[in-house]
């Protein structure tokens, strides 16, 4: 790829090419930026920057694809990427007026940015249009981050993450791109002195991230930008200083000393200092001492890399990414879902690495597809393959193009953009999306959509529950996010508007009035916040206390009653499964057993395929039934477990049982039906004698009203409140009086690739003891509105409801997650 185009005047002119830092997961990704011309030392392409740019882009694509912790040790791509563009971004500041920088770079970054968002805006627009619902629907207020990306661009539900999450980058490099003239001019001025503003700013931030209450909400919800801008701004000076040649006047021993002194500080980090999942890009201080320890080795290594690209094979890699790194990275998201939904397809018993050559081929093809536009946007002649002149066209093209000549007088290429980008848009983005998620139902965030066993969505950050109380023991790569499950709500609520907003609830040893007074305040600050209306909140103490209250306002205007009565929702599910955990231990069935024929409901297709613990934690491959080809016509009217499972009747298993997971309704319908064979007594009955006597639950029933579209049943019938929520989770979980410590052990067991228990899901930072058990930070259960955790390191039951559900554009589990965590630090004070 040469660095040398003609300029007006006919003399070889030094451009930038447009290149790409990389991010990955919550506090680290890519971000595209100068592809470069020279280190400052010279008007020749620089090899080693262009080679290390490469590295780290192609590690962002594996992080991406697998999200396996110890990825994220391998190249601190982002900090890597940040480096290698204030190197060259130095020598552009230093010969070229404010002006023409500005105008130059952000023609680069969001031309290429704007063609993205036009293909994957009108795909989730055509979505909501044959899929209506809450998630497939887009804010509009979101859609001004897709033309000025001065906040994060965020889409729709249906692509759960998988196209916005990695746009942080633009942010971010926007805010470091405006910045930039005055970082450098510091830099000038004082030298090395200059990346103190950013390590001071970096761990202040890291200090209120781990600590969410501490600062007034504002501040909390700016956390991550205030993060990110003092964590890359630092390497992005770096790059400055590495331009001017100081970097240069270290030998070899001083930068494998600070390898060691980075790699060091990392690992004393790790004792002081509690990282999520012990993923590196889940703390701003740990992400700068390993990409420090990165950075040094890269330089260590400096002339080697230097050759790389006159290699005969690697060279033509890092020139191809190098003018390719935008698309790259724009479109490599979405060539990860590919190749996961080509593997669950057509090889589904195979290792997740089976999904690179797919994306590999699904990345190339895209870059051919959009690559043009990187090349437009940085006023290079556009080119289907970069470094190749594009074949000559058939002579009936060539005569159509000169029948056109009139269009060259349309100024800019963003016709070709808008052209280009909308003639692409089946290929580009609904041929590997459209059936990822269930169009027009939720699925368990973390899992996948579809059962694909996707990896979390690229960037996505750690919740403030990540970095409440310790998990026991040693922490493991890897660990699982927030899940829960959705569902509609199962019925009215019925609140009780004579009670007054924080009155404790009925029934309820109370709490003292202090702990009350903080507790209500972090959940007052906290739904202001998240723009939510109204929250219930049910606290179970070690000590038997509990208490409840109300904040904010109900559906209906009135002060939210702390004793109120609201749909349980997919909760449920934990009541069915401990019922089904009873019925093993007294020898009824067993776990490991097939799906016997259920008299109720004869004639299902995978009765004995599937085996009772495989319902249990989703992973039968069931199909939901509201997902079904049926389902459209039968929403209008109401829905029993029968007629329900009647929409799946002709409806194969999604996958191979206990091969993939995949949230589902239907199964956990099944559970009921099977249970009121086994023990001849109806479902209400079993709750009532095995659930809510034993639990003390004197306020819960099972809501048996037919709704429209919607069969709560043993999926998700409960009507209950939030002090009875608080007594099933102290039962079930902490007091033993549900289930004895062997069936509860089963049912918490998350020891699996799937991280889910039976009925049950963990809110982490998980990880393993000593003796290799799975430990969490709690678990519990999420519905549509309502949640339950049980915290074992402090032996706290949370419950709550909202006035929303948690799977809207702003408020989601995460969000529920963090105020969860806020609440536990209310109650430890």
């Amino acid at each position: 790829m040469s660095v040398l185009e003609r300029g007006a005047s006919g003399i070889a002119e030094p451009r930038d090419i447009a290149g790409l830092p990389g991010r990955s997961h919550p506090i680290q990704s890519s971000v595209i930026h100068d592809a470069g011309t020279t280190g400052g030392r010279g008007r020749s392409r620089n090899g080693f920057l262009d080679t290390v740019r490469a590295i780290a882009l192609v590690r962002v694509i594996f992080w991406h694809a697998f999200a396996s912790a110890p990825i994220s040790w391998l190249v601190a791509s982002m900090p890597t990427m940040f480096f290698v563009a204030g190197s060259l971004l130095a020598g552009s500041i230093d010969r070229k007026p404010l002006r023409v920088l500005m105008h130059d770079r952000l023609r680069r970054l969001l031309v290429p940015f704007w063609a993205f968002g036009g293909v994957v805006l009108c795909a989730m627009t055509l979505v909501h249009q044959l899929h209506p619902s809450a998630t497939t629907r887009l804010n509009p207020l979101s859609l001004i981050a897709w033309i000025v990306p001065f906040s994060d661009p965020h889409g729709s539900l249906w692509e759960a993450g998988w196209v916005s999450t990695p746009l942080w980058y633009l942010r971010c490099y926007l805010w470091l791109l405006l910045l930039s003239p005055l970082l450098r001019r510091a830099q000038k001025r004082f030298g090395a002195l200059a990346l103190l503003p950013s390590l001071i700013g970096l761990f202040a931030v890291d200090a209120i991230v781990r600590h969410p209450g501490s600062v007034p909400a504002v501040v909390s919800s700016l956390q991550f930008y205030a993060g990110d801008l003092a964590t890359y701004s630092f390497f992005l000076v770096l790059g400055f200083m590495h331009h001017d040649g100081l970097v240069e006047s270290m030998d070899l021993r001083a930068r494998l000393e600070w390898a060691a002194i980075g790699g060091i500080a990392a690992v004393l980090w790790l004792q002081v200092a509690h990282v999520p999942g012990l993923v590196v890009n889940n703390s701003y201080p740990l992400l700068l001492f390993v990409g420090l320890a990165w950075l040094a080795i890269f330089l260590t290594l400096e002339p080697m890399l230097s050759k790389a690209p006159r290699h005969m094979l690697v060279g033509p890699v890092v020139r191809w990414l190098g003018r390719r790194s935008m698309s790259v990275y724009l479109w490599h998201p979405i060539a990860i879902v590919a190749g996961y939904r080509v593997r669950a397809m057509f090889f589904p018993w195979t290792p997740r690495v089976a999904v690179l050559p797919v994306v590999a081929l699904v990345v190339v093809g895209l870059c051919v597809l959009f690559g043009r536009i990187e090349d437009l946007s940085a006023g290079r002649a556009a080119q289907w393959w970069p470094g190749r002149p594009d074949p000559a066209p058939p002579a009936s093209l060539r005569r159509l193009r000169d029948g056109l000549r009139w269009l060259k007088a349309v100024p800019s290429p963003l016709t070709l953009v808008v052209g280009f980008g909308v003639g692409c848009l089946m290929l580009g983005v609904l041929v590997p999306m459209a059936g990822v998620t269930a169009t027009g139902s939720t699925r368990k965030s973390g899992t996948g959509p579809s059962g694909l066993a996707l990896p979390p969505p690229p960037s996505k950050k750690p919740t403030a529950a990540d970095f409440g109380s310790r998990a026991t023991g040693k922490l493991a790569a890897g660990g699982a996010s927030t899940v829960g499950a959705a569902s509609t709500a199962a019925g009215p609520r019925k609140p009780d508007s004579g009670q007054t907003a924080a009155a404790p609830a009925v029934g309820a040893v109370t709490a003292d009035d202090g702990l009350r007074t903080r507790v209500l305040a972090a959940v007052d600050a906290w739904r202001q916040q998240r723009g939510v209306k109204g929250v219930i909140l049910g606290v179970g103490l070690p000590d038997g206390s509990m208490l409840s209250i109300g904040s904010g306002t109900d559906a209906e205007g009135q002060p939210e009653a702390s004793d109120a009565s609201f749909p349980g929702t997919s909760v449920s599910k934990s009541m069915t499964a401990a019922i089904m955990l009873q019925l093993v231990a007294e020898g009824k069935i067993k776990l490991d057993d097939p799906l016997p024929d259920l008299t109720s409901e004869p004639g299902l297709p995978f009765v004995g395929k599937v085996t009772i613990r495989q319902l249990l934690n989703h992973t039968a491959g069931v199909e939901p039934y509201d997902t079904s080809k049926g389902y459209a016509a039968a929403r209008t009217g109401p829905l029993t477990p029968q007629t329900a499972l009647d929409l799946i009747k002709n409806d194969p298993l999604q996958w191979t049982p206990g091969s993939q997971v995949g949230y589902s309704n239907s199964g956990y319908l099944v559970l009921g039906l099977l249970e009121e064979q086994l023990t001849g007594q109806t479902y209400p009955q079993l709750l009532a004698s095995r659930v809510f006597a034993k639990a003390g639950m004197t306020d819960s029933r099972l809501d048996q009203t037919p709704t429209a579209g919607w069969s709560g049943f043993s999926a998700g019938g409960i009507v209950t409140t939030a002090a009875d929520l608080v007594r099933l989770g102290a039962a079930l979980y902490r007091d033993h009086k549900v289930l004895d410590q062997s069936s509860l052990a089963q049912m918490l067991n998350v020891d699996n690739r799937f991280s889910a228990g039976l009925g049950a899901f963990p809110v982490c930072p998980c990880g393993t003891t000593t003796a290799g058990k799975r430990v969490y930070t709690s678990i519990g259960h999420n519905g549509g509105q309502a949640t339950l955790e049980y915290s074992p390191t402090d032996k706290l039951v949370i419950a709550g409801f909202f006035s929303e559900s948690m799977w809207t554009s702003h408020l989601s589990q995460q969000n529920v997650a963090q105020l969860l965590a806020q609440v536990r630090l209310a109650v430890s004070r």
